[in-house]
């Protein structure tokens, strides 16, 4: 095989997946599985949505790359409806979210002129050198040392903490609003306001993390959104935006955005012609089919299943997060649960918890395949 092996042989799925429709796989062999998990929160859309199909399919009969010098009206189409969905002023198209979090992290410590993140414990920002210096999450930073940067570590959640991490040197403080790799946790009403407010007292930037939670997962346009006094000097984002097509983006400020120079951030596929359509598709496809609402929906039928909710399943020990990510803990390790749904046609993830099932749904997810994973996880977890 000529692959790198970058996985473990455990994670790998024991099937080939050929083909999907909406929240739909099917293997090799033709049996079905209901998608919970949207390719690490990416099918926002689920599979082989018709308008997003038909906006790649049209821009790649038109025009399917240029250098990224040409101006693109389509490019442009799609920064002004990012722009406004997330209530951010300027936006630079990029191709994943590392890359996303790395441009975030050029423009926190140029614009400060100062060399100190302060980020979350357990939190989880990617694999690519700068980001592994502000990630804590698992053995992902340890494992590459030296990492780069100096980072000052605080408790996901704690205010008090984060006050005392936070001085003139610090250039930024970076948050997921909820840390997805982690476990799906949330943190307490109010951190991200406090954040802010914490910040502008040392005249520190605000980075929000949105690469898993933003772009209508969690039934808001950005996580963030439920806190608007919060408002924050750069936002990435990844995933949902393309629902399938690799593209990300940062947001920033007017601010920030002035504070960049030409020639300091570029991209050779980033902002391509195919990669801005499928934004357009999905930005329009939020609105069209009241994706956002529909999120929300999935999140509370599945929060009825923890002990607090309507319809508890035994087993089900607490249901985190929101909309169309969530974390379902369970009072036995995740893994082997994880294979005994896949057996019964439902694919879901884990996360560093090692007892927490992962949900990155589709948004277009019918109402068959929670009463499908409902079943599935009653006779798995109360047999």
């Amino acid at each position: 095989m000529s692959l790198l092996p970058t996985l473990y042989p455990t994670s790998l799925l024991p099937m080939e997946l050929t083909r999907g429709l909406g929240a739909r796989l099917w293997d090799s062999r033709g049996k079905p599985y209901w998608d919970f998990y949207g390719g690490h929160a990416v099918a926002l859309l689920g599979q082989a949505h018709p308008a997003w199909v038909q906006a790649l399919a049209t821009q790649a009969a038109t025009l399917s790359f240029v250098t990224t010098v040409a101006p693109l009206t389509v490019r442009s189409e799609a920064a002004q409806r990012l722009a406004a969905f997330a209530q951010m002023d300027r936006v630079f198209f990029v191709n994943s979210g590392a890359e996303a979090n790395e441009a975030a992290l050029k423009v926190a410590r140029k614009a400060s002129g100062r060399p100190v993140i302060v980020a979350m414990e357990s939190g989880f920002h990617g694999r690519t050198m700068a980001c592994l210096g502000v990630t804590h999450s698992g053995h992902y930073r340890t494992d590459h040392h030296p990492v780069h940067g100096e980072t000052r570590f605080v408790p996901f959640g704690d205010l008090a903490a984060l006050e005392a991490a936070l001085d003139r040197r610090v250039a930024a403080v970076i948050i997921e609003p909820i840390q997805g790799v982690a476990g799906v946790f949330e943190p307490p009403p109010g951190f991200l306001t406090g954040a802010r407010e914490l910040c502008d007292e040392v005249d520190a930037l605000l980075i929000l993390d949105e690469v898993q939670t933003g772009v209508g997962r969690t039934g808001a346009p950005f996580a963030w959104h439920g806190e608007p006094d919060c408002r924050p000097d750069l936002v990435t984002c990844g995933k949902s935006l393309g629902s399938g097509f690799p593209v990300a983006a940062l947001l920033l400020t007017q601010e920030m955005a002035d504070a960049t120079a030409p020639g300091e951030h570029g991209t050779t596929f980033g902002g391509g012609p195919l990669a801005c359509a499928a934004v357009l598709a999905v930005l329009q496809a939020i609105e069209d089919e009241h994706l956002l609402s529909a999120a929300t929906a999935i999140g509370e039928a599945i929060a009825c299943w923890s002990p607090q909710g309507a319809a508890p399943i035994k087993g089900v020990r607490a249901v985190r997060g929101r909309g169309c990510l969530l974390g379902l803990v369970l009072d036995r390790p995740a893994s082997a649960v994880v294979a005994a749904l896949r057996d019964r046609g439902v694919l879901v993830g884990t996360a560093n918890d090692p007892h927490c099932l992962r949900l990155c749904p589709p948004a277009v997810l019918p109402p068959d395949a929670l009463t499908d994973l409902e079943g599935a996880l009653r006779a798995c977890l109360e047999s």
